[in-house]
């Protein structure tokens, strides 16, 4: 069962989960204590030490979680208006500063480097971004979240599974910043999508994963036989046709650019962890020091976007024609993305990246220029 799955906690949990959730941090730190001791010890014999990796970095992240959640108490016993600029800023630093020290200690403890192939564009000054990712493998919501707040210098605005309340420090900080949290079953599940849209501003990033869920190959499978089984040939078809994502569903999507059409687009593809489906798999991937986190994107002006549903819904098929391309040839059979970067342009993104290059290609009416000016505005 997915995350999509597990239903949210009751209101009066959440208020009871929150102020202990120190206390179970304590509680976990102690009890990892000899895990991670056993860890250094059988290091000995696995020379990659993964178990002592997975330990340290398991603490470590939870202290992160812990840290940003009673700075967001602090924030809230002082003086402020909720709805003032001020108060989302202090809470979109926070949020900055955990992705950071999340991204640094994966990085430093497992060896997860984000690597762009080319540079990103952010679209029109003084227009939002509607930004389109793959979702597959561990860690790709995080590191695209990331990726977004360092290059574009905002946070992105998140639809999120309501599991995630089960952590009180994410559900209070996203809580506060009017992010999305998609209920399992019962309700408008798009009501979230179209209020964040329609509320953007000019500077804003929403993030949607119109997939819905992580791509992996048991999950393919599972769609082709079911559309089979209805009687959806055509859309059993398609579904086959797409090797390494999952059809795009466009509801989600259409809700976000119905309800902000002024909105650029942005497509981001990523390649290097989505072979990694199963726990077994990611164990046996650690370190992950010779598989970057491979990361393309393609931006769209608003005017070049179909703003009708059914040419949108085929645009969007489109756009993941060309996503599942560019995934397929940047993982071998194998499932290891390349290792050097293309012609040179490549650039591994260190702990605190500098703004990526806004230049347009005018010459490309493609909205992709190749070489080194990839994610570019189409003209």
């Amino acid at each position: 069962m997915g995350a999509r799955g597990i239903p949210p906690p009751p209101r009066a949990v959440r208020r009871v989960l929150a102020p202990l959730w120190p206390l179970v941090g304590l509680v976990v730190t102690g009890l990892m204590v000899p895990v991670v001791v056993a860890g250094a010890l059988h290091s000995l014999v696995d020379r990659r030490a993964r178990l002592f990796r997975c330990a340290c970095l398991a603490v470590l992240l939870m202290w992160v979680d812990i840290r940003m959640l009673v700075r967001c108490w602090v924030l809230g016993a002082e003086p402020h208006d909720d709805r003032a600029p001020e108060w989302r800023e202090a809470h979109e630093r926070l949020l900055s500063d955990a992705l950071d020290s999340l991204m640094f200690y994966t990085r430093r403890w497992l060896g997860l480097e984000v690597r762009l192939t080319d540079r990103m564009h952010f679209g029109t000054a003084g227009r939002p971004l509607l930004a389109l990712a793959r979702h597959a493998g561990p860690f790709d919501s995080l590191a695209v979240a990331w990726l977004l707040a360092r290059t574009a210098g905002r946070l992105p605005r998140i639809v999120l599974a309501e599991a995630l309340r089960w952590d009180p420090g994410v559900d209070t900080i996203l809580t506060r910043l009017d992010s999305f949290f998609v209920p399992s079953a019962g309700e408008d599940r798009l009501a979230g999508v179209r209020g964040m849209a329609g509320t953007l501003g000019d500077d804003d990033v929403l993030l949607i994963f119109p997939e819905g869920q992580n791509w992996t190959p048991s999950r393919r499978a599972h769609l082709i036989e079911r559309l089979r089984r209805r009687g959806e040939h055509r859309r059993a078809a398609r579904a086959e046709a797409l090797v390494n994502v999952l059809p795009p569903k466009t509801r989600g999507a259409w809700a976000a650019r119905e309800a902000r059409p002024g909105a650029d687009v942005m497509v981001v593809a990523h390649a290097g962890y989505g072979q990694l489906s199963s726990p077994r798999l990611i164990w046996d991937a650690m370190p992950f020091r010779d598989r970057p986190f491979l990361v393309r994107t393609w931006t769209w002006r608003s005017e070049d976007v179909p703003s009708d549903p059914v040419a949108f819904a085929a645009w969007l098929d489109a756009r993941w024609d060309e996503v599942d391309a560019w995934v397929t040839a940047h993982t071998d059979p194998g499932g290891i993305p390349e290792r050097r970067p293309a012609t040179g342009s490549a650039a591994a993104l260190p702990d605190a990246l500098p703004d990526a290059s806004p230049d347009a290609s005018p010459d490309d009416p493609s909205g992709s220029s190749g070489g080194t000016a990839g994610g570019t505005v189409a003209p």
